[in-house]
């Protein structure tokens, strides 16, 4: 016999403990599964790291002329080098007339500073 009123014995019948562990482990799926495209599309949203060229050296050069968008480099051949200067260049004052300097920079639609350092003595006598 069954024990319990008829309005419990509803109850059980109504929501078996099994179907309640089922419907949550469902909204817990589709909770992830929203997370995962809410984060894939932010994750598109960033814009992708633009490359930055082909990195190469000059060594040894002299700046003979600057200005805030071109500079003209020298080396101890008479070699000059004409670059168009992008963004990231220091100031033109911080270049001094006869200093030797190794420059390292990055091909682009303009040419960017990476660094530079003073030419190492050997260099000059080359």
């Amino acid at each position: 016999m069954l024990s319990g009123s008829p309005g419990q014995r509803q109850r059980q019948t109504a929501n078996p403990p099994g179907r309640l562990t089922l419907m949550k482990k469902i909204a817990i799926l589709i909770a992830v599964f929203a997370l995962i495209l809410l984060l894939t599309k932010i994750a598109n949203q960033v814009p992708p790291e633009q490359l930055s060229g082909v990195a190469f050296s000059l060594k040894a050069q002299q700046v003979v002329q600057c200005s805030p968008t071109e500079i003209t480099l020298v080396d101890t051949r008479h070699a000059s080098s004409h670059l168009e200067k992008g963004d990231n260049w220091p100031d033109c004052g911080e270049f001094h007339k006869g200093e030797l300097l190794d420059f390292y920079l990055s091909r682009g639609e303009k040419t960017k500073f990476l660094h530079m350092e003073k030419s190492s003595v050997w260099r000059k006598l080359l």
